[in-house]
């Protein structure tokens, strides 16, 4: 082993799954953010956590809200997703602007995105302050999968720079 930068070991753990964050604001219009930094937590109850950086609008609506969902996207979705994370909901309706469809939750007010590989609904359970983010964890009280999508998209570490292109499935990113 060798010492390197923060930064450069940071980059040794792409590709990372990536999730849309789901939530809606006070008047139910739903925005999306992709989350690479999301994990289960807990298997008993089932829980997952999400990272939020303080100055995202999606925080301001994670801060005044008890329900999100998660949803893994599919290899169809990449310009959504890439959409999604370079336009702020503050500006845009991001679900108008990708023509991402919804479909009402079972268990929470947040809309699920139609065709995605998985999605969970939360309820959140839960915050921690941590830098210059905040750790949501919910606890899942509704899980669905897509039937007909079952390959999920991973960024890799310039996915900023590369455009859509930079979120690819585990075989694009096995064939180079």
């Amino acid at each position: 082993m060798k010492s390197v930068e923060i930064r450069e070991g940071i980059n040794r753990k792409y590709p990372e799954w990536i999730f849309q964050l789901v939530t809606v604001d006070e008047a139910g219009k739903p925005n999306a953010m992709p989350a690479g930094w999301c994990t289960f937590c807990s298997g008993d109850p089932v829980m997952m956590a999400v990272s939020v950086a303080f100055e995202r609008y999606t925080h301001e609506l994670m801060e005044n809200s008890r329900e999100f969902v998660l949803a893994l996207p599919n290899q169809e979705q990449k310009e959504a997703v890439y959409y999604c994370g370079t336009n702020s909901g503050r500006d845009v309706d991001k679900f108008e602007e990708t023509k991402l469809g919804v479909t009402p939750g079972i268990e929470v007010e947040v809309p699920l995105i139609k065709d995605s590989v998985a999605c969970y609904e939360c309820r959140k359970a839960g915050s921690l302050d941590t830098g210059d983010h905040t750790i949501y964890v919910g606890e899942v009280v509704a899980a669905h999968v897509s039937e007909d999508f079952t390959r999920s998209i991973y960024t890799t570490q310039d996915w900023h720079k590369e455009g859509p292109e930079g979120f690819r499935t585990i075989e694009e990113i096995a064939t180079g």
